[in-house]
């Protein structure tokens, strides 16, 4: 037999269950519920004999109405001890029902919170071209929706054990009364099972299908929500928008799911109906082929008309379960391309630098239907602290690629980054992360200071915001900002407080001035980096504004990937700058 060699990127990944996580994450518990919910199931099975045995009379048939009775709370009682006992039967179903639902329940919402947080944890811990791979859409969908449904499958656990325990019991009593009932009936449940799950496979195949339309449409709500700028501005393109993206993965997706509920629910008809066709058989059929006394057939009747609920019950829990199948193999395959462990943060470790260097370093984007597998490099180049680097070319020369290696965001696919003599690699990479300071082009606000903070530190931030003219706009309390609803010049401005209050050894910004007025490009290019510089940090700027290139103490000119020259201070002609008006901070 010939076998499948791994890959070498290829590991071997466990299989999740509903049952196992369950199992792992709170074992006692779990076993305390099933203990629970097998026990409240064995006594729902006992409650029809005990109900017989108070309606039957001495000599088999009824009791009569007036037999054994007691007064009770003003109220007649027939059977005293019989009845009393009953009422203990019925607390006990009921702290044993209440007691697995409870401990499940709260396990559930537990391990939703538990799941997430894994989920996060791999992300933070993964590569970005990993997350690049698998996209905003598949991870957002999978730690709401998919958790969501996990847990919403795993809630109705308790009622399939109870219920479960209850047939078991229910079928032993049916053995009891009579053996060929029994057996008639065991057979009409086989039957019964397989016939139900034939079209419970086509609406598993429905779900499956729905849930990956869900990653399609939440990336076109997406859409529509950070594109709604220019779709309000053009009639024809928001209608486009709806009628090509939109409208047609909604489609797809209600065909689908009412598909999937269509079958389902038709299945658990025909499931829930499967009992009261055996009854039929039995009353019409059976007794003319088998012997059976009125009172057994009583009995049986009883015990089949009692079968129906917690067969509804088992019945209501499958698309539920189902669902839940679908998105738990769903999160499988999204931890199965993230980090299989989550390692334990060990200590930072300070490391001193004077210069990063590129040597012969290069990186590959992914090829694929959707992209060519844009290659950068190999790149030669330094950059020191206490200098000011400009990184120029056109778009798609492999700017935004290179700013992602030198912030340690991409790992090159040959060649080596240095921090002075110490090539960077997995047991430093986190060490050298911690130096270095961005605001990208297509950075995120977050709306506080989430690193340490202190009155210094506070009162340094207060300082930024009125030199950078927002401190009308923002203010900072307990750390967080007051707002983060601003123009796109004031987020970026803010995003350069923030990253000033960190204070790192090397600043990346990736074309910072873009967005800002003449007034305040003027002031980043002749102020602001020109402070960066006189405190010792490296400063690597994204830059289109040539008249301000003289600058930069080093030019890195790109093209196709390949830096193509490279210039140094005395080297880049100063561009006379047109008269800036004064406009009044934004």
């Amino acid at each position: 037999m010939k076998l499948r060699r791994r890959k070498p990127d290829e590991r071997p990944r466990r299989r999740l269950s509903l049952m196992s996580e369950f199992g792992r994450f709170a074992p006692t518990r779990v076993f305390l519920a099933v203990l629970a919910g097998g026990l409240s199931g064995c006594l729902y099975a006992l409650a029809i004999p005990l109900i017989l045995t108070a309606l039957s009379g001495p000599e088999g048939g009824l009791t009569s109405a007036d037999a054994q009775v007691q007064m009770f709370l003003g109220f007649e009682v027939s059977n005293g001890r019989l009845a009393a006992f009953f009422a203990l039967f019925c607390l006990l179903i009921l702290i044993t029902r209440a007691t697995a639902s409870i401990l499940v329940a709260r396990v559930s919402m537990d391990l939703s919170s538990n799941l997430r947080q894994r989920l996060c944890r791999r992300i933070v811990q993964s590569s970005y071209p990993q997350l690049e791979t698998l996209g905003q859409a598949k991870l957002t969908v999978a730690v709401t929706d998919d958790v969501r449904r996990i847990i919403g499958g795993a809630a109705v656990v308790p009622q399939l054990l109870i219920n479960g325990v209850m047939l078991v019991g229910i079928f032993g009593f049916l053995w009891y009364i009579n053996t060929p009932v029994f057996l008639f009936v065991l057979g009409a449940v086989i039957f019964g099972v397989v016939t139900f799950h034939i079209p419970l496979l086509f609406a598993n195949r429905h779900f499956h299908r729905a849930r990956q339309l869900y990653d399609t449409l939440e990336k076109g709500v997406r859409g529509l929500i950070l594109g709604i700028k220019e779709l309000q501005l053009d009639r024809h393109k928001r209608s486009g928008y709806f009628e090509q993206i939109l409208q047609p993965c909604e489609r797809e997706l209600l065909r689908s799911e009412k598909k999937a509920m269509t079958i389902m629910l038709a299945a658990n008809s025909y499931g829930d109906l499967l009992f009261f066709f055996a009854i039929g058989a039995i009353a019409f059929v059976f007794v003319n082929y088998h012997e059976i006394s009125g009172s057994d057939l009583v009995a049986v009747v009883m015990v089949l008309l009692y079968i129906t609920g917690p067969i509804a019950v088992i019945l209501n829990t499958l698309p539920s379960m189902s669902m839940a199948a679908v998105s738990l193999r769903k999160i499988e395959e999204i931890l199965g391309k993230l980090p299989e462990q989550i390692e334990a943060e060990r200590p930072l470790r300070q490391r001193d630098w004077s210069i990063v260097s590129f040597a012969g370093v290069g990186y590959q984007h992914r090829t694929d239907k959707a992209h060519d597998g844009f290659t950068v490099g190999p790149l030669d180049f330094s950059i020191r602290k206490g200098e000011v680097t400009f990184i120029v070319g056109g778009n798609g020369s492999g700017k935004s690629t290179l700013c992602k290696m030198l912030s340690l965001h991409y790992p090159p696919a040959s060649g080596r980054i240095l921090f002075d003599e110490q090539a960077v690699d997995a047991e430093c990479i986190d060490d050298y992360r911690q130096n270095i300071a961005t605001v990208f082009s297509d950075f995120y606000l977050f709306d506080r200071l989430l690193s340490p903070i202190d009155d210094a530190k506070l009162e340094a931030a207060n300082r930024y915001l009125c030199e950078l003219a927002i401190d009308h706009k923002v203010q900072i309390k307990d750390g967080l900002f007051s707002t983060t609803d601003l123009s796109d010049g004031q987020r970026k401005r803010l995003a350069l407080v923030v990253s000033f209050v960190d204070d790192k050894e090397l600043y990346l910004l990736d074309e910072w001035a873009a967005d800002q007025d003449p007034v305040f490009k003027r002031v980043f290019y002749t102020e602001i980096l020109r402070d960066l510089k006189a405190q010792g940090k490296a400063v690597v700027v994204v830059s289109h504004d040539d008249r301000y290139f003289h600058v930069a103490d080093q030019l890195l000119i790109m093209e196709d990937g390949k830096i193509v020259e490279k210039r140094n201070g005395d080297e880049v002609p100063h561009v006379a700058s047109t008269k800036v008006v004064e406009a009044t901070p934004a």
